[in-house]
């Protein structure tokens, strides 16, 4: 059985809507497929549609930013604020779930909005032709609006060589276009996923520019607020950041996820279905889905 558990579609920052995800995950050869658009549900009707038509299990997912302060480390590296990425996986209770994000939802239209006008400020563009070119690259959702998209707007524009020059340059934390996202804290994230009836899942632990001390410091204290499981690093990352993965999972006792984080054409690199292979020993976070139980 192949299994994908995390992938965006243009409901947030994915470039395909929720059927092609799925019909690309069907060619790819996946079996069980979950959609995990970031802090939001829009498209899990459509996806599970397109599901049925092709004979796949589509599973309930999502992913939420979440706010985490890690501490520890010395001197001005005493402690960090990090948005950290927490999926949630076959939830049922799908109303209260939604209601809880649309306050983020809002946030993130606003978020969009307050960007584009720090750098139309900054590059001297008019905020309005900005916006609706941006916009239009989000599929006309203002909610959906995340830094790829203005990226790519950049880019397209020619104020950037490459869309990672614009984050390089103005996008990413702490540079002059950031603005900081409304969040839950890591915590709240994790216990609304379980109120929802879901499993909580530390995605891509290794991706937060942390160091590997940092690394097993976020999966220690991800598993103590009781999340469930840890996502595995892509295949294309160092045998020896996996093998550190590895061995957080089993100290804490943690179940094993895996995903492409497939976006897209705006990241040709992650491909729907090239996701990890679990060791002997690691119990897979599906292996104890409610979908699976009642199906």
């Amino acid at each position: 059985m192949k299994i994908d558990l995390h992938c965006h579609s243009t409901c947030s920052d994915g470039t395909y809507a929720p059927t092609e995800v799925v019909q690309r995950a069907h060619a790819a050869g996946v079996d069980v497929l979950a959609l995990t658009d970031h802090d939001t549900l829009a498209g899990i009707d459509e996806a599970r549609a397109a599901a049925k038509d092709c004979g796949m299990t589509l599973i309930n997912g999502v992913e939420i930013s979440c706010e985490h302060t890690l501490s520890g480390g010395y001197g001005k590296n005493k402690s960090t604020n990090k948005i950290i990425h927490v999926v949630g996986l076959d939830f049922d209770d799908r109303h209260k779930m939604q209601a809880s994000l649309q306050q983020l939802q809002d946030s993130r239209a606003n978020r969009g909005q307050r960007i584009t006008q720090k750098l139309s400020e900054l590059l001297d563009l008019d905020y309005e032709e900005l916006w609706q070119q941006v916009c239009a690259k989000a599929g006309g959702n203002e909610q959906a609006v995340g830094r790829a998209h203005i990226g790519r707007v950049l880019f397209e524009r020619g104020q950037v060589k490459t869309v990672q020059q614009a984050f390089d340059k103005y996008l990413a934390d702490n540079k002059p276009a950031y603005v900081a996202i409304e969040a839950l804290s890591m915590a709240r994230g994790i216990e609304l996923i379980h109120a929802c009836g879901g499993k909580a899942v530390l995605a891509h632990p290794t991706r937060y520019h942390l160091s590997a001390t940092r690394v097993r410091k976020l999966i220690a204290e991800f598993a103590a607020l009781g999340g469930d499981a840890c996502e595995l690093p892509a295949n294309s990352e160092p045998l020896s950041t996996r093998r550190m993965v590895d061995r957080s999972i089993v100290e804490h006792q943690l179940e094993t996820s895996i995903g492409s984080d497939f976006h897209g054409s705006n990241m040709p690199w992650r491909r729907l279905g090239d996701v990890p292979t679990l060791t002997s020993e690691q119990q897979g976070v599906w292996q104890s889905f409610n979908s699976f139980k009642h199906s």
